[in-house]
């Protein structure tokens, strides 16, 4: 991941990511309540759960998901690479994510508080980035 914009250069009203995936993997259903976050494919394909309405995209195509909207992605099996305009505050979810992993394994429930601290609440486990 690529913080392209913080919040901070942004005036505070979203920051600018470029996140590149790994095949088959995409985070548990989660909202943001800060903010809408919307994604451009660059590489790949994705199919997001937006709601109760599946969207499925290709390079080139865009999905915006509104402020506490439930959602989660899947990334398809070549991997993938998104612009992503996210609310204000989670890069450093992203961030202090990476910080804590520097000191050893980060169980799932350190995670969800972390991204709860930054704009970020799941909703449930449920193949969060592969685990299950």
């Amino acid at each position: 991941m690529t913080v392209c914009l913080s919040t901070a250069d942004a005036a505070g009203a979203y920051a600018v990511m470029e996140m590149v995936h790994p095949p088959n993997v995409g985070p548990a259903l989660h909202v943001h309540p800060r903010g809408p976050e919307s994604f451009y494919i660059i590489e790949g394909n994705y199919t997001f759960l937006r709601g109760v309405e599946t969207i499925r995209l290709v390079a080139g195509q865009a999905v915006s998901i509104p402020a506490g909207v439930p959602h989660r992605y899947t990334v398809g099996s070549a991997g993938g690479r998104a612009l992503v305009i996210c609310p204000p505050g989670l890069e450093e979810y992203f961030q202090s994510v990476a910080a804590r992993l520097q000191r050893g394994p980060l169980a799932i429930p350190e995670e969800f508080a972390i991204a709860s601290r930054h704009g970020q609440d799941f909703l449930d486990h449920s193949s969060h980035w592969g685990i299950t």
